[in-house]
């Protein structure tokens, strides 16, 4: 007869009574054998590469649309140890601190060898960036009527970088669609 403590469903209630760290310290183990190293890496690479451009956009968008002038108003200007923070250079500050993360998504695929989810990240930012430009609503909007353009040419730029001309063309088919807009 079993003990009840090794029936799959209490195997896996102590699974999720751990904590991140203790999960993490398990699966590191576990990957000691190569053969779980090797199904443990594939099932990790299919979640990441659960990545969609639209998504990362909407994001961006949404990152861009829902900052308050109230934020910029707040952050620039004079300080309380007699500085000046200029409007301009603090909002477009805001813009880069908005696409950040998905910016440094970019960068962690890369790093993996993942260039497919990488050009999705370049392709959501930029189209994020760019779709902001032309449609944003708040009145941040009016305070930063080039900086989408221009961080959206910088993240282009930089991804070009380290992909050859021939990966571009989704990219620039981007920058394409808000042009013909």
């Amino acid at each position: 007869m079993k003990d009840a403590s090794e029936t799959p469903g209490k195997n896996l209630e102590y699974i999720k009574s751990l904590n991140r760290t203790n999960m993490l310290t398990i699966l590191l183990a576990l990957c000691e054998d190569e053969g779980l190293a090797k199904q443990i890496s594939a099932k990790a690479k299919d979640l990441l590469s659960d990545v969609d451009a639209g998504e990362i956009e909407e994001q961006v968008f949404d990152a861009l649309n829902t900052i308050f002038i109230e934020e910029l108003w707040k952050n620039s200007g004079k300080d309380y140890f007699g500085g000046y923070h200029d409007e301009t250079e603090v909002a477009y500050e805001m813009v880069e601190d908005a696409v950040s993360k998905p910016l440094q998504n970019m960068k962690r695929y890369r790093a993996l060898g993942m260039k497919d989810i990488e050009k999705k990240y370049c392709v959501g930012i930029v189209a994020g960036l760019l779709r902001y430009g032309d449609e944003g609503e708040n009145e941040f909007h009016e305070a930063v009527p080039d900086d989408p353009y221009t961080i959206a040419d910088d993240v282009f730029a930089e991804w070009k970088e380290h992909n050859p001309p021939e990966e571009w063309d989704e990219v620039k088919a981007t920058f394409d669609r808000f042009a013909e807009a």
